[in-house]
């Protein structure tokens, strides 16, 4: 009788820590499923954040290379009458910028003048609310880059504090304009 309990006991025992055992697998399931979707969401978020963040990048770099290609030539001391390849592609690629950022901007202000019937008006309501939008996105990449700072993640940090300077270039930049 004795070997009896102690079987007894031991598959007893068994049967809880199976239990236990199910029950923390099931949370560890849970937990994964939940780091994935948060990794999803963030995914969806940065690559939406640089879509729209786009245009400005563009624009920064046109601007950029077109005051390089300025410095080199009056370092070269090349005063030529033509433009340069260089320039015309920093030029062309300060056009692409200014018609994405249209691009988004457009079908905003069709929803709007639904609303708005001066065209005018309607622009600048289309152009505040993408800006409004660009605020937003610029909130969430710093929120973004602060919890890959604490994940260790310097990548998408690094990717994050530069999307949330851009955007928050873009939004002084606008904010600037309505002041001035």
């Amino acid at each position: 009788m004795k070997i009896r309990i102690k079987e007894d006991e031991a598959t007893s025992a068994l049967s809880q820590i199976k239990t236990q055992m199910s029950a923390f697998m099931g949370g560890m399931e849970d937990a994964l499923e939940d780091k994935a979707k948060d990794q999803k969401e963030s995914a969806i978020l940065t690559t939406s954040s640089l879509l729209l963040a786009l245009p400005a990048i563009l624009g920064l770099i046109a601007r950029l290379g077109k005051a390089m290609s300025s410095i080199i030539k009056r370092t070269i001391g090349t005063a030529s009458q033509h433009q340069s390849d260089s320039e015309k592609y920093f030029q062309q690629m300060g056009r692409i910028a200014d018609e994405l950022h249209h691009l988004y901007i457009k079908p905003i202000e069709l929803i709007v003048r639904r609303f708005v019937k001066d065209p005018t008006k309607a622009a600048k309501a289309a152009n505040f609310i993408f800006h409004a939008i660009i605020a937003i996105m610029c909130i969430a990449s710093g929120v973004t880059a602060v919890k890959a700072l604490r994940a260790k993640a310097i990548n998408l940090a690094t990717l994050e504090t530069a999307l949330a300077a851009v955007k928050g270039g873009e939004v002084k930049t606008y904010i600037s304009k309505l002041i001035a």
